[in-house]
């Protein structure tokens, strides 16, 4: 607001442009009476805050960008229902983007967020290190960033909030194993960091029992319904048949699925299924899906106060919390439930 508007409100009420400037700044020092009659001849005189003013004189704009790879994956959508709430109390609002997995377009929505200035980053990466450098501007300009479910851009200073993925695999085949499963068949995910350590405990798990997988037990992917689709059909083509597979995430898994039955295949007495991540209605399909999950809400939580507690302490060095991951045992892996 105009410093000529506040001096105005200020004459009318019989108070200092101070007063009227702390209200409209929200300090706690002011009475509710005096609040009351500062804002209601606000809105009588017909004037607005003016956001992008206020936080060009704050440096703030009380934005967080959050970027994901799929605004429709419920796994995603669930740890944004844990940011959303910490966020709010604080005064925070959010600005969805999604990047389709596609490095290009990720890098597109953090420039439109540079130029938004926003106070901080929620990032779940695409593949590989290509945006590293527009990360790194990001973070010498004083822009927050904490990265979900992703631990890619290694060079890149920031908080992180994952899971361990290497465990997840672990948990994943050894529940294969234990039902009696021996030939488990993995679809792996894109090039990512936790992807590919979902991998390694696959065949860490594996060699723990003595088994060596060949070659053909493994087809690397995506994260889409239509990669384990795709995945799955090459798989079906391997001779002698595997009997289980585990993949890299549920839609993956819900798309070997229907390749299965497509092929008159029957899950889990031919081939047994484990995903990862516990997606919404999981346990609502033909076949209930065995899965590897752990709480979104709590790595949204953990993400936004990072997030928060980093904008208003920018000294705070990089944190990494890990949220453990749990077997949910469900039809498709033929183990009792």
């Amino acid at each position: 607001m105009h410093a000529t508007t506040m001096k105005r409100i200020a004459g009318e009420l019989g108070v200092s442009i101070t007063t009227v400037s702390k209200v409209l700044n929200n300090h706690a020092d002011i009475s509710a009476a005096t609040r009351t009659r500062v804002l209601a001849k606000v809105e009588e005189l017909g004037y607005q805050r003016n956001a992008v003013a206020r936080s060009l004189s704050l440096r703030r704009t009380h934005t967080l960008g959050i970027v994901i790879p799929d605004l429709m994956h419920s796994f995603f959508v669930e740890i944004i229902a844990g940011i959303e709430p910490v966020a709010s109390v604080r005064g925070y609002g959010l600005l969805l983007c999604s990047s389709s997995e596609d490095p290009r377009k990720e890098r597109a929505e953090l420039e439109m967020l540079r130029g938004r200035q926003v106070d901080g980053v929620v990032l779940a990466s695409t593949h590989g290190s290509g945006n590293t450098e527009m990360l790194q501007q990001l973070a010498r300009q004083g822009t927050a960033i904490v990265m979900i479910d992703r631990d890619d851009y290694p060079s890149v200073k920031c908080h992180r909030v994952l899971t361990d993925d290497e465990q997840v695999g672990r948990l994943a085949t050894a529940h294969l194993l234990d039902a009696g499963r021996r030939a488990i068949a993995h679809i792996g995910g894109p090039a990512i960091v936790h992807a590919k350590r979902r991998e390694r405990g696959w065949r860490e798990a594996l060699k723990a029992r003595g088994i060596k997988p060949p070659d053909d037990w493994i087809v690397r992917g995506g994260f889409m319904e239509s990669d384990g689709y795709r995945a799955m059909q090459r798989l079906l083509a391997v001779r002698p048949r595997v009997d289980a597979v585990f993949a890299a995430n549920d839609p993956a898994a819900i798309g070997a699925m229907k390749a299965m039955w497509e092929a008159k295949l029957r899950v889990p007495d031919d081939i047994a299924v484990v995903g990862v991540g516990d997606i919404a209605l999981g346990d609502l399909l033909r076949v209930p899906l065995t899965t590897v999950g752990w709480s979104r809400r709590d790595q949204g939580r953990h993400a936004a106060e990072l997030l928060l507690n980093g904008i208003d302490r920018d000294e705070d060095p990089p944190q990494r919390v890990i949220i453990s991951p749990r077997l949910i045992v469900r039809e498709s892996s033929g183990a009792p439930v």
